[in-house]
């Protein structure tokens, strides 16, 4: 669950410290108590010290494209809006269509809806490119199960563009792990893909791997699926 206001036991909203570029997890206030609640230190105002600190809230992760910062869910494909108006943070869900339904779009609007919930607890949100390379940077610095371990244990875990390219065996190994560990333990995963069952069933190169992550795709996930 998200960190709760101090004073109030409400939802605190995110804290990001500008100079540092971080978020400050143990700020935990809400905003309607912001503009009348004191903080611990001098000048003891919230305002006063969030202007000292250089402080602001952040109800959206800076890791958020821009181009994904002002989402008009009307103009989402049909399914993608039902998949946004029906999504809650515990939820494993996969979108799949062809290009231009929103997909992406729709899986940030979740990723930054579940990653207020979850907050301060870790979300991961990874195009499928930068989930290959994590996974051989960690072969490279020789560390891989500790890559593996944070990529099962976050709180959220988003994979984008699963099968835009064929996998190597070794990835197909990983991302079975990954799969299944975070299903197994009911950490939610978000994952949009361009093809349907059987399509993306043909991006693996070992058979019965594919068939493997997709019969856990279909057990543990609410799929969404969208025509141009």
């Amino acid at each position: 669950m998200a960190s709760k206001c101090i004073h109030c036991k409400a939802d605190a909203v995110p804290v990001w410290d500008s100079t540092s570029q971080k978020f400050k997890p143990f700020i935990a206030v809400c905003l309607d108590c912001f503009p009348h609640k004191e903080h611990h230190e001098y000048p003891y105002y919230y305002k006063d010290v969030f202007n000292k600190h250089n402080w602001c809230f952040k109800s959206m992760h800076p890791s958020t494209p821009l181009a994904f910062h002002d989402t008009i869910e009307s103009k989402l494909a049909q399914q993608m809006q039902v998949a946004l108006q029906e999504y809650t943070p515990e939820q494993s869900v996969l979108l799949h269509g062809v290009t231009g339904t929103g997909k992406t779009r729709c899986a940030w609007a979740m990723y930054n809806k579940a990653w207020l919930h979850f907050y301060p607890k870790h979300s991961i949100f990874l195009t499928m490119r930068k989930l290959e390379s994590e996974i051989e940077k960690g072969f490279a610095n020789q560390n891989h199960g500790d890559v593996i371990e944070r990529l099962t244990s976050c709180s959220l875990l988003v994979i984008d563009d699963l099968g835009k390219e064929r996998l190597t065996q070794r990835m197909e190994s990983d991302l079975f792990s990954i799969i299944d560990e975070r299903t197994s333990n009911k950490r939610p995963t978000i994952i949009t893909t361009n093809y349907n069952g059987s399509g993306l069933s043909d991006r693996f190169s070992n058979g019965e791997t594919g068939s493997a992550i997709i019969r856990r795709l279909k057990d543990y996930f609410r799929i969404y699926g969208a025509a141009q």
